[in-house]
């Protein structure tokens, strides 16, 4: 099965990865004995997907 990667579909899908991610990461950082690195890599992949969706759809705005 192939899936083209710019298919509206698929970046509803990448979409909700983003918010997934930053509630994950926002539910992380609020613990006590947060592991802040664990945190930070959290942050930076989710920029990293927000980039990657930005670039796949530059006509739109990324979560």
């Amino acid at each position: 099965m192939c899936v083209p990667v710019d298919d509206p579909a698929m970046l509803c899908w990448l979409q909700t990865q983003l918010r997934v991610i930053k509630a994950w990461q926002d539910e992380l950082a609020s613990r006590p004995d947060a592991d802040l690195r664990q945190v930070e890599r959290l942050g930076h992949h989710r920029d990293w997907l927000a980039e990657e969706l930005a670039r796949l759809t530059p006509h739109r705005q990324a979560a």
